[in-house]
């Protein structure tokens, strides 16, 4: 573009160009706002009538019902009104990355393992490391990965679990401290948070502690029948096996939940009682085996098509379930938070809800801060 000469002319002609250019920023900037404004108002009158359909459903349930109705409404609408679908995309898009690390640390410690065991608990830890990846991987996925895990197994790798515990220590602390601010924001204690550093200390331990449970269980699962062998009867080994092999997923369950409870627990700014953030972990844990089963339902079904759609089917799954797992990670915090304001438990949930509980009872009720006193 020439530039305008240095004349009377030429500054007349970029004052008028100037004009020209505020009235159009202007007139965007209006638009935006008639647009910005269109979508709230459609917005809040959807919210509208789904609050007013969410009330005539109470109305028609049995009043002990309706304090459980309520805490669903409102569980429902902090989740959207806290952006946790969002939030959720952010924690997925960290733990994706951190699962090639994950597989690492993991591979490369399980190394040691092997070197020491004899044939039958070598295909006990065969089980372990190719059992679960062949549920969830397409054939030439899990291809690829046995060959690669074949490799470091036939050896310890210090340094490959080395490298991978520095990147799964980053990529995961990421993950769990966007969790914990997303705690924070369930719980509208922004107030009271911890600062951002102190914030990402906690995270880093949490990550930490999870690593090093990781690491302890799975050689465990691999040399538990071997000592149960060498310390107990043969006869009573056997039996001790058989139960262990009945109780190996509700433990895996009991141990997910664990891990769900403290996260919340230690999320909150202040303490609450350890019974509070159970709701919560078995929300989580409830929606997360459905995810692995819709997951797995996927993978049945896109295993059928051409090899070019089982090859992107299989990484969009993982994604999606890893992006609903957090999504249900999250709005199990929100599901503990709104449980607290309702019932609150500590001085601070009582503070609170005294400072938000101003209008009229009946608005504090659909808000989710009161329960319906005739239930």
């Amino acid at each position: 573009m020439s530039a305008v000469p240095d004349t009377d002319e030429g500054r007349s002609t970029s004052r008028r160009l100037e004009r020209r250019a505020r009235h159009v920023r202007r007139a965007g900037r209006q638009v935006g706002d008639r647009v910005t404004g269109h979508v709230r108002e459609r917005r809040d009158e959807a919210e509208r009538r789904a609050l007013a359909h969410a009330d005539r459903v109470r109305d028609r349930l049995p009043r002990p019902l309706r304090a459980v109705w309520d805490l669903t409404v409102v569980t429902v609408r902090e989740t959207f009104d806290d952006r946790v679908p969002g939030l959720a995309a952010e924690t997925a898009l960290f733990t994706l990355i951190s699962l090639p690390a994950l597989l690492l640390v993991l591979l490369g410690s399980l190394g040691y393992v092997a070197a020491a065991l004899d044939a039958e608990n070598t295909q006990q830890l065969e089980t372990v490391v190719y059992g679960l990846p062949s549920t969830v991987l397409s054939d030439s996925t899990y291809a690829a990965y046995s060959d690669v895990a074949e490799q470091v197994l036939s050896q310890g790798r210090a340094d490959v679990a080395g490298i991978g515990l520095v990147l799964a220590l980053w990529t995961g602390s990421r993950a769990v401290n966007r969790s914990l601010e997303t705690i924070v924001i369930a719980y509208d204690a922004e107030a009271e948070a911890r600062s951002g550093w102190k914030r990402r200390i906690l995270a880093f331990f949490l990550t930490v502690a999870g690593l090093v449970g990781a690491v302890a269980i799975l050689p465990l699962l691999v040399l538990g029948p071997r000592l149960l062998r060498a310390l107990m009867p043969d006869g009573a080994a056997n039996s001790l096996l058989d139960a262990t092999s009945w109780l190996y997923y509700p433990a895996l369950g009991l141990l997910v939940m664990a891990a769900l409870t403290t996260l919340y627990h230690v999320g909150v700014p202040w303490r609450t009682p350890w019974r509070r953030d159970l709701p919560g972990a078995v929300l989580a844990m409830v929606g997360w085996v459905l995810a692995a089963a819709g997951l797995r339902a996927y993978l049945l079904v896109s295993g059928t098509g051409d090899v070019a759609y089982r090859q992107m089917g299989t990484p969009i799954a993982v994604v999606l379930w890893l992006w609903i797992s957090a999504i249900v990670v999250l709005v199990g915090a929100e599901l503990n938070a709104e449980i607290e304001r309702m019932w609150p438990s500590t001085d601070q949930g009582r503070l609170r809800r005294a400072d938000q509980g101003g209008g009229d009872p009946e608005q504090r009720r659909r808000a989710g801060r009161e329960p319906d006193p005739a239930s």
